[in-house]
């Protein structure tokens, strides 16, 4: 049995738990328990999205025909590993989609029977045309021939936000390994990542990256939705196959792969049964490893993993015999024989110590321009109490820190609060001291929410603030509404913002809002629109798009 809630609605006590501390991807689902089943043959289960077509088309089948009743709630890399650092709620076993995040959040050593369920490697996709411009169509490609078309812009490329999203933690660590010089058995030190080699090769590499959506699931959406802003991307090689087999279904052109031969970073899919001391446990980790042992053994449920694009983890290396080639097929540049060895990952104060890195010396500076909703409406719907617990999680030092979303020393943040007209600040920070963070927090959480909805008077704004901005800072404008604005100065605000040429990532707030206005202007700017009830979720992923 799989209960299973639409997008936004977590759980009550996972919500309690994370709200404050984690944020959700965009594809983030949470399931709770069944209102009737028998707790000792029940197995809650927190898993990254990547796991969603295993879980529905093998485990819950799986727990069907055993009578037992697994429920899943889908989160975000971050939320993962904090949720287990607070205690795990009432979850039995979590599913990582990569070992970075597993060993981050397992401090406390909570999880047990920790073990890999299946093998899928980083690759570098794009159409076949774009791909063959880059000369990386029908030949092995190297690390660096991969790096230097990042660097050359041949192609604008996209890859998750590397302290957000697994594949893009995944990806980070494979080429910090190739310019600390590892070969892929030794793991990166806290002495190398802050060598000369490491930080100069990062900062380059980062910083031609176009854009850093904080999902895959949403990268790989909107890059092949704005072929104009995106044309390759660092994603999971079983998700370019399951997106793929969609595409030549509809009869469109599938994407191509090349392997970063040299510096490959594998995702391992570690699943682990979380120790919470209950009553049934005993009955509850019996239950999680028959079900390890269905995925790792069973020739049915191997076939049907293998089917998604999966290669097993039981196998030698990569390489996979008398595969499909309908699946891993080579005229999607799929190797279904690769034989290299994964990059090895380093320590878990290593890994926090590199995502922290990107923040604060990696990625390329920003200027990020909030605009928030102040209106009426947002007092009777929660809406601005979200802002506020918003703006702690943000601009708060040690909270930022902890959802790793620190402000970087040379980013520029101006915050401002409309309803008919912009009302508050506009409030700039140039830098990450912790003084002027705090103050910008203070800012928002003293402001007083009424009034009307002009979203198109802090565009206007936003646009005015970002048309000096020099080269060296990327440029993003966040807006959060809660319901249609007027339109007197659509015309303009839209034209302003254009000419800057920053994305607008916009959020509508409630599941009454009306988002019609919100998807032009993101549609319209290369941007992304996001829909959730959280606040502080919805800022959060905004945000994680530096």
């Amino acid at each position: 049995m799989l209960t299973l809630r639409r997008p936004g609605r977590l759980a009550a006590v996972l919500l309690a738990a994370v709200t404050a501390l984690t944020a959700c991807g965009p594809k983030d689902e949470g399931s709770g328990p069944a209102g009737d089943a028998e707790p000792a043959k029940t197995l809650n289960i927190v898993a990254g999205s990547e796991q969603r077509s295993i879980l529905d088309q093998v485990v819950v089948p799986w727990c069907e025909s055993k009578g037992y009743t697994c429920n899943y709630t889908l989160l975000g890399s971050v939320d993962q590993a904090r949720l287990l650092q607070s205690g795990g709620g009432e979850h039995d076993a979590f599913w990582f989609a990569s070992s970075v995040f597993s060993q981050l959040g397992n401090t406390n050593g909570q999880l047990t029977d920790v073990k890999p369920m299946f093998l899928t490697p980083v690759v570098y996709a794009g159409f076949k045309p774009t791909m063959q411009k880059l000369g990386m169509v029908g030949k092995d490609v190297t690390a660096a021939q991969i790096i230097a078309s990042v660097e050359s812009k041949q192609a604008k490329t996209w890859a998750t936000n590397p302290t957000q999203s697994n594949s893009g933690a995944t990806t980070l660590f494979s080429f910090l390994n190739h310019f600390a010089g590892n070969p892929p058995g030794q793991a990166l030190t806290a002495a190398q990542l802050k060598s000369e080699p490491v930080v100069k090769g990062m900062q380059t590499f980062i910083q031609s990256i176009e854009r850093t959506p904080p999902s895959t699931g949403t990268m790989m959406d909107d890059c092949l939705a704005n072929p104009d802003a995106c044309q390759t991307m660092f994603t999971y090689e079983d998700l370019v196959i399951e997106k793929n087999l969609e595409l030549v279904k509809q009869g469109k052109e599938p994407l191509y792969v090349a392997y970063p031969r040299g510096a490959m970073a594998i995702s391992d899919a570690p699943l682990g049964f979380a120790k919470r001391g209950q009553a049934d446990e005993a009955a509850k980790h019996a239950i999680f490893i028959e079900l390890q042992n269905h995925l790792l053994k069973d020739k049915d449920a191997l076939a049907k993993v293998q089917g998604l694009g999966r290669r097993p983890a039981g196998g030698v290396g990569l390489s996979l015999a008398n595969a499909d080639p309908k699946v891993f097929n080579p005229d999607w540049g799929i190797k279904a024989t690769l034989k290299d060895r994964g990059v090895t990952f380093p320590s878990a104060p290593v890994i926090e110590a590199a995502l922290n890195s990107y923040h604060t010396t990696f990625r390329k500076p920003v200027h990020l321009f909030y605009c928030l909703d102040s209106s009426g409406s947002m007092t009777s719907n929660g809406g601005w109490d979200g802002v506020k617990e918003a703006a702690e999680a943000l601009f708060d030092p040690d909270q930022a820190k902890k959802n790793l979303l620190q402000t970087a020393s040379q980013d520029i943040t101006e915050v401002a609060i409309f309803n008919g007209d912009v009302v508050g600040g506009p409030w700039r920070v140039n830098g990450n001291a912790d003084a002027d963070l705090r103050n910008l927090q203070s800012s928002v959480v003293n402001h007083d929410a009424g009034g009307g909805t002009n979203m198109y008077a802090c565009l206007f704004r936003a646009a005015s603030a970002l048309q000096g901005t020099d080269a060296k800072h990327k440029k993003l404008v966040v807006v959060m509404s809660d319901g249609q604005s007027e339109n007197s100065q659509h015309d303009v605000a839209m034209a302003a913002i254009k000419k800057t040429g920053a994305p607008v990532v916009t959020i509508a707030f409630g599941s009454d809002a009306d988002p019609n206005q919100m998807q032009e202007v993101a549609t319209s700017t290369n941007g992304s629109f996001v829909q959730k009830d959280n606040m502080v979720a919805a800022l959060r992923e905004a945000a994680g798009y530096r």
